[in-house]
């Protein structure tokens, strides 16, 4: 695994997991709460995001294997889905694939909303899940993935860090700030988008090699 390769996996990642995004969605379903307990479901929701990441990184690709799904079938299928996020990003919307109305209602409903909607699906959603599944499977190695387990948990410390510091960081920051930074975001996701779907297709067509 080359530095570049590093490099474009920690990118692909953050953009993913869209922090700015996923704070802004974590203020808004935690708006009535004390500050105290918007930081002890940032902890919470850290946690998750690292065993949520840790394990897609050691047994996704065994479960594609054994559903019978190529890595290919799921590098073309992850490409779309990464298109259509990247395309929402692009265009300042919340995508409906991560996150829908829906997760709002149920957020208020439940005692506790860091699992899910949180960790899941709005912060490690099926674009981001994919990008594990296929790093997982490109470095099949043991070191490699204890690499990447590393990197996974970095990303959710500073995920956390984001978190814990939501209501200072949103003042600071500002809606329109946020938007601009979702909507760049939103073009590097769609170009690694198009990388993701040639080389899925490649793979299911070798003719095209």
């Amino acid at each position: 695994m080359t530095y570049a390769d590093t490099v474009k996996f920690l990118v692909a990642m953050i953009i993913m997991m869209n922090p700015l995004g996923s704070l802004s969605i974590f203020l808004q379903l935690t708006n009535k709460s004390p500050l105290q307990h918007q930081r002890k479901t940032a902890f919470k929701c850290g946690i998750s995001i690292t065993i949520i990441m840790v394990i897609t990184i050691w047994i996704g690709a065994q479960l594609l294997d054994l559903m019978g799904i190529t890595i290919s079938s799921f590098r073309f299928a992850g490409g779309i889905i990464l298109l259509l996020t990247g395309l929402s990003m692009l265009q300042s919307k919340e995508s409906p694939i991560n996150h829908t109305p829906e997760d709002d209602i149920a957020a208020e409903e439940r005692h506790s909303i860091a699992i899910v909607p949180l960790a899941l699906p709005i912060i490690i959603g099926p674009g981001a899940i994919s990008t594990l599944v296929i790093a997982s499977n490109d470095y099949p190695d043991i070191l490699l993935k204890t690499w990447l387990s590393a990197m996974c948990v970095v990303l959710a410390l500073g995920m956390f860090i984001i978190l814990f510091y939501g209501a200072f960081i949103g003042r600071l920051v500002g809606e329109s700030v946020m938007k601009v930074i979702t909507r760049i975001m939103g073009m590097v996701i769609m170009a690694i988008a198009v990388g993701m779907l040639a080389n899925g297709l490649i793979g299911l067509i070798p003719a095209l090699h």
